[in-house]
Formats: structure tokens, C-alpha cells, sequence
């Protein structure tokens, strides 16, 4: 993860976004896969490197370190990431 924001609010995150959270292994980096509104807060699907998925409920507000960087690497992002500027 590249520049971790730790005071950003789980209300701001979304699919392909990292964010930290302990599934059982201690804290470490997880892919943001979907997130559905609850009652409380958000159902928050996530995925692991070994494209293992889980899920936490999350209450509105609740602080997260996430990192935007994956968005913007992927290969299904609009621009090109080549290095190469058009001329």
C-alpha cells in the first residue's frame, strides 16, 4: 500500500480500495470487493491474495487505513500506465 490514509471513514471507501482490518492474522491490507448499506453502517465484502472472501459489518464512521493506490494500477483503469505520454 502506497500513502495509507488512517482517518478516512468506512463511509468513503469502495470496491478496490485496501483497507486494513484483522480477519484472524492481525492487521494486514485487504481488497474492498463491494460494500452494501446496513442499518448501522455498511456490509463490507472483502478479498484476501489467496482470493479468499469474507465479510464485516461495519458501523457508519468507523476509521479505517485504506489506500486508493489499487484503483489506479489496475488493468481496468481508463488510462493508459504505460509511462508513455502521448506527443
Amino acid at each position: 500500500m502506497s500513502q495509507p490514509t488512517p482517518t478516512d471513514p468506512i463511509d468513503d471507501v469502495a470496491p478496490g480500495d485496501l483497507v486494513v482490518v484483522d480477519h484472524g492474522e492481525g492487521e494486514r491490507p485487504y481488497r474492498v470487493v463491494h460494500k452494501a448499506d446496513t442499518d448501522t453502517g455498511f456490509l463490507v465484502t472483502f478479498e484476501g491474495d489467496d482470493a479468499e472472501t469474507f465479510q464485516f459489518e461495519m458501523a457508519a464512521g468507523t476509521r479505517v487505513i485504506r489506500s486508493l493506490e489499487s484503483k489506479w494500477e489496475s488493468a481496468e483503469s481508463p488510462t493508459p500506465h504505460s509511462g508513455d505520454a502521448p506527443a
